[in-house]
């Protein structure tokens, strides 16, 4: 599948850039770099600022003796194919642009303490079979606790994703409540 084209973005460090943007976004995380491309697809000449290193944001990594650590929770609106919660398909679709994924079957693997190493597998009743082998006298309550989390993704997947910091949104959305708009 060839790689589609994005829009060109200029990286600098030179004070010989360009003093005049249609628009200067701050950030580099996946909301700044999304509006970034979704301005400069629609002509408009952006500069992004960011302090750190790289760009990324909580979708970023570092790593430390050998292990590779992930910087935020980046696995959560990445590019999955269900639901609404999957903002960069969604960003990428809204410039046609589709991006050939391959699923990782351990999203994560944990190496804890003691040599405890725990993987977040795709499979979820496998992730939870793995979990209970190491705490089987937790299995009921690793069952109930997971279970309470699929819930809370399953409401937040199946909503329109409109303004968080809402609350009669997300009192309508999580409790069913009708109240003035």
């Amino acid at each position: 599948m060839p790689v589609p084209s994005l829009p060109k973005f200029a990286v600098t460090e030179s004070v010989n850039a360009p003093q005049v943007f249609d628009a200067i976004v701050i950030g580099s995380g996946i909301g700044g770099l999304v509006t970034a491309t979704q301005l400069a697809v629609k002509g408009a000449s952006v500069l992004v600022l960011e302090s750190y290193v790289i760009p990324g944001g909580s979708s970023g990594y570092f790593e430390r003796e050998g292990y590779r650590f992930d910087a935020g929770a980046s696995m959560i609106f990445g590019f999955g194919d269900q639901g609404t919660t999957n903002l960069l398909t969604r960003a990428l679709q809204a410039v046609d642009i589709q991006l050939e994924t391959v699923a990782d079957a351990v999203q994560v693997h944990y190496h804890l303490p003691d040599s405890l190493e725990l993987k977040v597998h795709r499979n979820y009743e496998k992730f939870l079979q793995e979990l209970i082998q190491h705490f089987p006298h937790e299995a009921q309550g690793i069952r109930k606790f997971y279970g309470e989390c699929w819930n809370v993704f399953d409401c937040l997947n199946a909503m329109e994703l409109l303004s968080l910091e809402e609350p009669r949104y997300l009192m309508r959305v999580f409790f069913n409540i009708r109240g003035p708009a």
